[in-house]
């Protein structure tokens, strides 16, 4: 989506939704888009999510309202908190160090 079709400028993203969660997209993720979408939308996430290509692995930026419903989505979905205001992280860089396990926790795991 463009600006012309509506999309917010990404400094009024981050200011509206300053808690953000990197999530790296794995085959549970993408066949679990559905619940995803619903879970960020109950939440009250910004309806397009940002997203980053980084050795091969796609990752997806969710952006959410308050710290509260950040903590629950990455209980849910995984992932590692994202601070837009620092704009030389790059968190899907060294994604795999932050995250304890090298695989995400899905909703239906028992992790």
């Amino acid at each position: 989506m463009s600006r012309s079709r509506g999309e917010w400028p990404k400094p009024l993203i981050d200011f509206k939704y300053p808690f953000q969660v990197v999530l790296h997209l794995t085959d549970w993720h993408r066949k679990n888009l559905v619940l995803l979408v619903e879970d960020r939308c109950r939440l009250g996430g910004y309806r397009l999510d940002g997203s980053a290509y980084h050795d091969g692995a796609h990752f997806s930026i969710v952006r959410l309202p308050t710290e509260e419903s950040r903590a629950e989505f990455m209980r849910l979905y995984g992932g590692v908190p994202y601070d837009p205001s620092d704009r030389k992280s790059r968190p899907w860089e060294t994604y795999f160090a932050l995250t304890a396990q090298g695989d995400e926790v899905g909703r239906n795991s028992d992790a």
